[in-house]
């Protein structure tokens, strides 16, 4: 059973919060880092790191032509060049480039024919590591049995997609991969009501998944809010999900 870990950052996210995601790493799984050119100078190399462009290859030239091609329609919610100075009073509901560095890095991680591993899970690069743990582990709380993917879902918003455990050993689970990168390759995701990848997660799994097990990582939660401490992750991982966090560098009461 081989267990791969993916996520992404530029340059500018990772000095604003992702160096901490690196730093704290203790997982014994490969990392796959998506990036944007600049790998980090002041981290130690270690073996179970890997670097990949998001900008080069298939990926590079899905993403490019994604990117130019729904122009028309975004809404930036961030300024140019900057996606750690976020535009108050923009619609991030609408902005569909902003989130697409992470859903074509995710799609091309578990697509990709050089992909070897069985379950792939996607971190947001906001998470700080504080526990380690074991492949077993790993399958048993996050991604247990027959189930497909597992995910945060949040009965009276979108899904919280800061982790995502995808079951590559699962047929379904491929196709719905696939076809969640199409809605982007193909601008299907302009037909929908939100943009972002949160939203076209849920509407692709509702419409390919519909009769396959999902396991939910958050069933206590009734509220919006921030469900991270109610999963559990949390034990292993603290999400500084917002501004407030991410300036403070740890988890707020």
């Amino acid at each position: 059973m081989k267990i791969g870990i993916v996520t992404s950052f530029n340059q500018r996210l990772y000095n604003y919060y992702a160096h901490r995601f690196l730093q704290s790493y203790n997982w014994p799984f490969d990392l796959i880092v998506y990036h944007e050119g600049w790998i980090p100078e002041d981290f130690a190399v270690r073996d179970n790191i890997f670097y990949r462009n998001i900008w080069e290859g298939k990926v590079g030239n899905k993403l490019k032509k994604f990117q130019s091609r729904v122009q028309h329609y975004n809404i930036d919610s961030v300024e140019k060049g900057r996606p750690d100075k976020i535009i108050h009073g923009t619609n991030y509901k609408k902005d569909a480039i902003r989130f697409s560095y992470k859903v074509f890095a995710k799609c091309d991680a578990m697509l990709a024919t050089r992909n070897p591993y069985d379950y792939i899970f996607w971190i947001d690069a906001d998470v700080v590591f504080k526990k380690n743990i074991d492949a077993k582990e790993v399958v048993n709380k996050f991604l247990p049995g027959e189930y497909a993917i597992s995910f945060i879902h949040r009965p009276t918003y979108y899904s919280e997609c800061g982790f995502v455990g995808y079951n590559l050993r699962n047929a379904d689970t491929r196709l719905f991969v696939s076809k969640f990168e199409e809605h982007y390759s193909t601008l299907k995701l302009l037909q929908e009501k939100e943009w972002h990848d949160s939203y076209i997660f849920d509407v692709v799994r509702e419409r390919i998944l519909y009769n396959t097990p999902q396991f939910n990582l958050s069933p206590k939660i009734t509220k919006v809010g921030n469900p991270w401490p109610d999963t559990p992750m949390a034990e292993y991982m603290d999400h500084l999900k917002g501004k407030a966090r991410k300036d403070a560098g740890e988890m707020l009461k």
